[in-house]
């Protein structure tokens, strides 16, 4: 890479985290309350666009280790808007997660980065937030949806994301997953576990700052099979929200395993309409088999509307011009499944992520009795044309 490439990758870079910070500009309609123990932002007007914007609270974010098999976990969560102020955005560099005889064929000083939604090294806001797990897709990793993940700390959740090595990023490129054999529930479970330690732990960063009587799972694609399934066995969990699941609603496609349960919690299902890694049409036949109260909302978009893959290298042409351009060796079948979304006729990603943040935010925050009304969930349709195609529920 050449010297003049790695100036505007770094511009690229400080506009993306520029953008990304202003566009974190507290919503005007929501003060902080304390309901059910925790502190979470009261909405007075509550709306199918309440949660589209960013909640009152800035955003910290700092790196765990499950103790199991020593992965990564990344913390999202509520900071002080004072706290931040001067200090600069987290981000993450994709190389991270290359195996590494495929980072010794990159040009020397190569990254690729984006921003990740929070700020390292502040401290938790005062107050005590529910818990959400976050379960990335097959060949993703922990930060892969930090549109979301970051939103959801604004609005007042302490949001665990672990890599899940059986089948991250490079364990795919290394040619080491093992298909279906995964460790999902075993370490969405860990990271429960992880979290509840810090809580109790005094002098942790989080300790008696999470509710571990509010946890909620939150997945993509294979994650997202992998949450529906967590649902269904840790009691621990009170909901989940399952983001173009690769169950294509064959619950019961692992005899006498996790994921032949159906989970008996409040469960929202999102679809995308020109998904084609997962059949929008499984995930309605899932949202059927679903024991009531249930959600389902899809919205324009690929696969890639439920994660940031699409805009990282974005301005160099996506990941697959940028790996090409490197000379990086990428399988057909791992290049469809990476680009599933970013291009036209599809909507563009960061048009569907407003009403994806609203439907999450405002789902969480229902199950947990924050809102007692489906306003924030009613009419998304028209709250949101063109990017909403379908909203409904049961129960």
């Amino acid at each position: 890479m050449t010297a003049a490439t790695r100036r505007r990758a770094t511009v690229l870079g400080l506009a993306l985290a520029t953008a990304l910070t202003l566009s974190f500009c507290p919503s005007a309609d929501a003060t902080l309350a304390s309901a059910h123990r925790d502190t979470v932002p009261e909405v007075t007007d509550l709306g199918p666009t309440s949660f589209s914007n960013p909640g009152p609270y800035a955003v910290g974010e700092s790196t765990l280790k499950l103790k199991t098999n020593k992965a990564p976990v990344e913390v999202w969560y509520p900071a002080t808007p004072e706290s931040v102020v001067g200090k600069p955005e987290a981000s993450y560099d994709m190389v991270t997660w290359l195996p590494d005889f495929l980072k010794k064929i990159l040009p020397e000083g190569f990254s690729l980065t984006y921003p990740s939604g929070g700020v390292r090294g502040v401290p938790v806001a005062d107050g005590t937030f529910p818990l959400v797990v976050f379960s990335h897709g097959y060949a993703g990793f922990r930060d892969q949806s930090s549109f979301l993940t970051a939103w959801l700390a604004s609005w007042g959740f302490v949001v665990a994301a672990p890599d899940q090595h059986s089948r991250d990023l490079t364990a795919v490129l290394g040619q080491k997953a093992p298909g279906k054999a995964t460790t999902d529930i075993g370490d969405l479970r860990t990271t429960i576990t992880l979290m509840r330690t810090q809580d109790a732990t005094s002098g942790k960063r989080f300790f008696e700052h999470i509710d571990m009587k509010k946890v909620a799972a939150v997945g993509h694609s294979a994650g997202a099979a992998a949450v529906e399934a967590l649902a269904a066995v840790d009691p621990r969990v009170d909901t989940f929200v399952s983001m173009a699941g690769a169950s294509v609603g064959a619950f019961g496609q692992d005899k006498g395993g996790a994921f032949n349960k159906l989970p008996t919690v409040p469960g929202m299902i999102m679809a995308a309409t020109d998904d084609g890694v997962v059949d929008s049409g499984g995930l309605v036949k899932a949202y059927a088999k679903l024991k009531e109260p249930k959600r389902l909302v899809t919205v324009g978009g690929g696969h890639h509307a439920f994660s940031d893959l699409c805009e990282v290298g974005a301005a160099q042409g996506g990941l697959l011009a940028v790996a090409e351009a490197v000379h990086f060796p990428i399988s057909d079948k791992l290049k469809a499944l990476a680009s599933d979304g970013c291009f036209p006729p599809a909507l563009p990603p960061t048009e569907a992520w407003p009403a994806i943040r609203q439907a999450v935010v405002a789902q969480l925050r229902h199950v947990f009795g924050f809102d007692t009304s489906t306003a924030g969930l009613d009419g998304l349709v028209e709250a949101f044309p063109g990017v909403v195609a379908e909203s409904k529920s049961a129960g």
